[in-house]
């Protein structure tokens, strides 16, 4: 028996030794974030790494309003961003994410670490390798959920385009195919370049809703924080597809990542926005102004939704661009990845609910608290200052007729 567990000890022994061997401090910096890319399957996360527009198709979308809410917003770099990007070096830096937090507890910074190199990064940060101000308001699901900037009324009225705010009370939460044509293609926009996706574009969420009316209202959003929220809650999440991976190109150069090494992929020519795509959203030009005229469950520009958003038809740089269409497997990979992203949306939002309710609950408990002491406070106000109750005629009655009693066996 000693011999079988000295023998299980040196092969526990031995298999550590081969696991730290394994370690490669130019991609972790400790042995946990070695385990933990293993763990999370890190190597099997998809990248978003954007979607841009065609010069033709940014002409186009700009003269007809479509671009109107970005440039005002002075987000324009983001959404027309086209350089390489790395899903290896992508991998690498949401594994190895580490906080930074206030003494509250929030999260006002998090390291990473890319090919030896340590990066910290803030919304000041962002700010400054995005081109976009750190101001404006933080938007967050939580906010989203319970009204904190708009009431749900007036989010649908904004993005379905109608006429009063009354009309919208009691209506369900839009889908893509009820938002105004302004409204649908900033969406399906915003679900590529801002607040990544991985499928399920015809969805609206909350937190869509009142990122939208914000941008359809004119009223400044801070993207910074809507950036490294969201990059925080793919390094969390175990299936979602790792979003901006264009946009960490631009971090690795500014903080000097070597990527001379590496394979970068471009998204290939099919990917872009262009004039076309708002047709496969279905649109159409007539009278100087874009309708609708699908209606079916269409108008999500189908062709590009699976086979773009992760990278299906990636092609590394230099190379011909392949006409072979992905495989039907890669499509069912992609909605199954969507699906595990709109799980997560749903979780988040019942988290909202699960919350808000237990702040309803302690609402109510204090008000039941007080509704109590009114009415003790109540009885005792009646009992003294009010009309005597039954019990206390009997009790006034009976010392009177005692007191006459006492009376009548005196003067005896």
């Amino acid at each position: 028996m000693f011999g079988k567990n000295k023998k299980r000890k040196s092969q526990k022994a031995a298999a550590s030794s081969s696991e730290w061997e394994e370690f490669n401090p130019k991609l972790f910096q400790t042995k946990d974030q070695s385990e933990n890319y293993e763990e999370k399957r890190m190597h099997n996360r998809r990248v978003a790494p954007g979607r841009p527009l065609t010069t033709d198709a940014y002409s186009h979308f700009e003269n007809y309003g479509f671009l109107g809410p970005f440039i005002e917003q002075e987000w324009l770099k983001v959404i027309s961003l086209n350089v390489p990007y790395y899903p290896k070096l992508v991998q690498y830096f949401y594994n190895n994410i580490v906080y930074e937090r206030n003494a509250n507890g929030s999260i006002h910074a998090f390291k990473s670490y890319v090919n030896g190199v340590a990066m910290r990064i803030s919304k000041n940060v962002l700010a400054q390798v995005l081109e976009a101000p750190n101001e404006g308001k933080r938007i967050n699901s939580y906010d989203a959920w319970n009204e904190t900037h708009f009431t749900r009324a007036k989010q649908i009225q904004t993005v379905c385009g109608l006429d009063e705010e009354e009309d919208a009370q009691g209506r369900n939460r839009p889908s893509g195919n009820h938002l105004t044509v302004q409204a649908r293609v900033l969406h399906h926009m915003l679900s590529y370049n801002i607040l990544p996706k991985g499928g399920h574009r015809e969805t609206v969420t909350y937190f869509d809703m009142e990122l939208l009316t914000n941008l359809l209202l004119s009223e400044k959003v801070n993207l910074p924080y809507l950036i490294f929220n969201h990059m925080l809650t793919a390094a969390e999440s175990s299936n979602m597809n790792l979003p901006y991976g264009m946009i960490l190109t631009m971090l690795f150069e500014h903080f000097n990542v070597n990527l001379s090494e590496e394979v970068g992929l471009r998204i290939s020519r099919q990917e872009f926005y262009t004039v076309s795509s708002l047709k496969k959203m279905g649109f159409e030009l007539r009278n100087g102004e874009y309708v609708r005229v699908n209606n079916g469950h269409g108008g999500d520009d189908d062709d590009d939704d699976d086979e773009g958003d992760e990278g299906a038809r990636d092609e590394p740089m230099g190379e011909a661009q392949s006409s072979t269409p992905p495989i039907t497997l890669q499509r069912v990979w992609e909605r199954m990845d969507g699906m595990y992203e709109y799980m997560g949306q749903m979780s988040t939002q019942m988290t909202g609910m699960h919350d808000y309710m237990g702040q309803m609950t302690a609402q109510m408990s204090t008000m039941q608290v007080t509704v109590n002491e009114m009415r003790d406070e109540w009885r005792s106000f009646s009992g003294r200052y009010m009309h005597p109750t039954t019990s206390d005629h009997h009790h006034a009655s009976t010392t009177n007729e005692e007191n006459v009693d006492e009376r009548e066996g005196g003067d005896e």
